[in-house]
């Protein structure tokens, strides 16, 4: 036994030293990260667009999300195994067979662990210690009013009442506006400026919604993947802040404020309507918690006719798709962002809300 131990570290010495050394250079870098933001930030700006100007401009080609085909290949590979697996068991030949190739099985499936460990570690763990796109604007987040946040929201049902998009765009123009819109954000603002690939829309988007996902950043291709089959008002607003994450901007907070700007400066009144809308939608959670019944009920009635049918036909379509599925989905994406240094979790997104409180000058700090 020993002998063959010792044939198994010798013929996979360096595959095994890379699954080894993978693990403690993650734990590492992100260690790194949290205690020096100022280096977080270094990396942020001349090594982590590395990646989308080499992989993510590569894989910008395909009309598909390379990501999710892969998830496709990667399950029918381990089905196939487990498979052959069972098949060589029933014969004496095929055991014999199983047995001289599973430490290959094995130590390959501890390599590939490790590169989906360091691929999220480089192109996301690190990120989430690099200073905020507030920082970056020169805007300042603080407390804010009660007064403050019904202004924001009257402000931003103002922006809806003003819009009138007119429908449906095609995926073509959907994509071509989105990114005109972030790289025009990215002339503005030095820290987003940059490469960004095409948007790709999921085949199976019937998934995501019963999981409870309009979009996510794939880093491990490099990609904004989003949900094709949510009400299209929430598509722009999606694909730019899948986008912002391709910028570095991982919090959810500073990617969903990124994406209001991107769409409310955008030429495009489908996408500026997209912009307000989505924005909305988190102020008038944040109110609804800081106030009345009845003075949260005659703001609603400011919403015009149309955004009010948007806002009740996407609550209706996540109705539908409400279960087990998007229960543990919540509770895992939670889990996550508490992971990694996000310790309010999911409810990282609402502090968009106070992003958008400093960007209008309605907090503290405004003059």
């Amino acid at each position: 036994m020993y002998i063959n131990l010792l044939s198994f570290f010798k013929t996979y010495k360096y595959p095994l030293l890379y699954a080894a050394c993978g693990p403690v250079i993650c734990a590492a870098l992100i260690f790194i990260a949290r205690t020096c933001p100022d280096l977080a930030q270094l990396y942020a700006s001349y090594i982590f667009p590395i990646f989308p100007n080499t992989l993510g401009r590569l894989l910008s080609f395909f009309p598909f999300s390379v990501f999710e085909v892969s998830l496709y290949l990667l399950s029918l590979g381990v089905l196939f195994t487990l498979f052959a697996a069972l098949i060589s068991l029933l014969h004496k030949s095929g055991r014999h067979w199983l047995l001289l190739r599973t430490p290959k099985i094995m130590v390959t499936a501890l390599c590939l662990c490790t590169t989906i460990l360091l691929m999220i570690t480089l192109t996301c763990s690190i990120n989430y210690s690099r200073d905020g796109i507030a920082k970056d604007m020169g805007i300042v987040t603080g407390p804010a009013s009660h007064d403050n946040l019904v202004s924001l929201c009257l402000l931003l049902i103002d922006d809806v009442n003003s819009l009138t998009p007119e429908g449906d765009m095609s995926m073509t123009a959907l994509h071509k506006k989105t990114k005109k819109s972030m790289e025009a954000l990215g002339k503005k603002y030095p820290s987003l400026n940059g490469y960004y690939p095409n948007p790709k829309p999921v085949i199976m988007s019937s998934w995501m919604s019963d999981i409870g996902l309009t979009g996510i950043f794939s880093p491990y291709t490099i990609e904004a993947n989003y949900n094709k089959d949510v009400p299209d008002y929430i598509k722009p607003y999606t694909i730019c802040h899948e986008l912002s994450h391709l910028q570095g901007y991982i919090g959810e907070d500073d990617a969903g404020f990124i994406a209001y700007l991107a769409c409310a400066n955008s030429e495009s009144e489908e996408l500026r309507y997209s912009g307000a809308i989505n924005a909305l939608s988190f102020v008038l959670n944040a109110l609804y918690e800081d106030s009345t019944e009845e003075e949260y009920q005659r703001i609603l009635s400011k919403i015009p006719e149309r955004a009010t049918a948007d806002l009740k036909r996407n609550q209706q379509y996540w109705q539908k798709h409400q279960g087990t599925a998007s229960r543990i989905s919540t509770a895992v994406n939670d889990t996550y962002l508490k992971a990694n240094a996000q310790s309010d979790g999911i409810q990282s997104y609402g502090r968009m809300v106070d992003l958008l409180l400093a960007y209008y000058g309605l907090n503290s700090h405004a003059i």
